[in-house]
């Protein structure tokens, strides 16, 4: 994919078919008016190889009607037959340049109505950079996200915490509580104090407490 943004900075990508689709575009815009002199010349020397033929063969049977001398039809002949190989000629080279033509034409005029759109984008548009299109992908997250980040993990660890002491408090006001889980209850209480104590808008620089 390439990347070009407009002034008003509008991000637009085209992957490399469209782009080729466009360069192919003005390539035959440039082609198409230099096969069209040669089709124009190519088709106004066959119809003066058709005329000066069918001069010929015209001149040759006024020839034979009218009894001409063999030199004089002899002359006549070959004056056909090179006629006959110049029009010839002639075809073959105006079916090859019309038939390119013709193709270059057809290619234009299938040429999907949204590459001339993108060709037009792209020519009032700049193309970015390795780096524009990095940053433009991979945005930096700003400050307020991260706080806001930082904040909605700290609430989630002290849902936690608080889920963690629950039973361990009822065990201990209900003079139920073993040694091991008075411990615990100390070390989660304890937790809990450094992560209320968590300054959010340091985010993406805090040092998270440890959990017990």
């Amino acid at each position: 994919m390439k990347y070009f943004k407009n002034t008003n900075g509008d991000v637009y990508a085209y992957d490399d078919t469209q782009l080729f689709q466009v360069s192919r575009l003005t390539e035959l815009e440039r082609l198409i008016p230099e096969n069209e002199s040669a089709y124009i010349e190519i088709e106004a020397n066959l119809n003066d190889a058709l005329i000066e033929l069918e001069n010929a063969k015209k001149q040759f049977d006024i020839a034979i009607e009218s009894g001409e001398e063999a030199e004089v039809i002899d002359v006549l002949t070959t004056t056909v037959s090179d006629s006959e190989k110049k029009y010839g000629q002639t075809l073959i080279s105006f079916n090859e340049i019309s038939l390119e033509y013709h193709a270059l034409k057809t290619e234009y005029d299938d040429t999907p109505k949204a590459i001339f759109e993108i060709r037009e984008n792209i020519n009032s548009m700049k193309k970015m950079s390795a780096k524009e299109v990095e940053a433009h992908l991979n945005p930096p997250i700003s400050k307020e996200q991260l706080i806001e980040e930082a904040e909605q993990k700290k609430q989630s660890l002290l849902m936690e915490v608080n889920s963690a002491i629950a039973p361990l408090q009822d065990a201990v006001e209900l003079d139920m509580a073993m040694d091991e889980e008075k411990a615990q209850l100390k070390a989660w209480k304890t937790y809990r104090v450094y992560l209320n104590r968590v300054d959010t808008s340091l985010a993406p620089d805090i040092d998270w407490p440890e959990k017990p």
